[in-house]
């Protein structure tokens, strides 16, 4: 065993000699670190840690908040409603509801107007009335909902589009019908 050993050890004594040797180069040194930091708001950055403001407590122990400034609501667009009659320009062929009162008129952008109704009637019958009417004066249909709180019917005779609203103003508990009307003007640029 021995001799069958023998070359085993040669060969490891020889690699070790080898390993050991450098043969007159010179490693060069190993370059300087880098200073390290961390980035801005990353991980590892530093957090400066904020103070509370400080707020007067009186003995009790009870902190009185700041008084709140009070805001005006943002402004509609158009004007304010008014208290007024059925203006002049209101689209010929559309019925008044029997009993109706002018609650407000409104006008609105792109020479839009809105005139807003109070009526004494269930909203079916308010609904079926404008739907019955309308037709019989001319006016296409272009499109209708009905629901139990709120109704929809919109109608387009020439170039006036009509929509009217049926509904029930939950602060009053009012029957109130909203008729917006305005013409259709040409696009100020090509149609697609």
């Amino acid at each position: 065993m021995t001799r069958r050993l023998m070359p085993l050890f040669a060969v490891a004594l020889c690699a070790l000699s080898f390993s050991s040797c450098t043969c007159g180069s010179q490693t060069e040194e190993a370059p300087p670190k880098l200073a390290t930091r961390p980035a801005p708001g990353g991980f590892g950055s530093v957090v400066t840690p904020r103070r509370a403001p400080e707020v007067d407590v009186p003995a009790r122990g009870m902190i009185t908040p700041n008084a709140i400034e009070a805001h005006t609501p943002p402004a509609v667009i158009g004007t304010p409603l008014s208290q007024t009659a059925i203006p002049e320009d209101f689209p010929e062929g559309v019925p008044v509801f029997d009993g109706a009162k002018v609650m407000a008129v409104q006008q609105l952008g792109n020479k839009a107007s809105n005139v807003i109704f109070d009526v004494d009637a269930d909203p079916p019958q308010v609904f079926n009335f404008y739907k019955d009417k309308m037709k019989g004066s001319g006016w296409k249909s272009t499109g209708e909902y009905q629901g139990k709180d709120q109704s929809f019917l919109s109608f387009q005779k020439d170039k006036t589009v009509t929509n009217v609203s049926v509904s029930t103003d939950p602060r009053t508990g009012k029957k109130v019908v909203s008729v917006m009307y305005y013409k259709e003007e040409p696009l100020p640029f090509p149609e697609f």
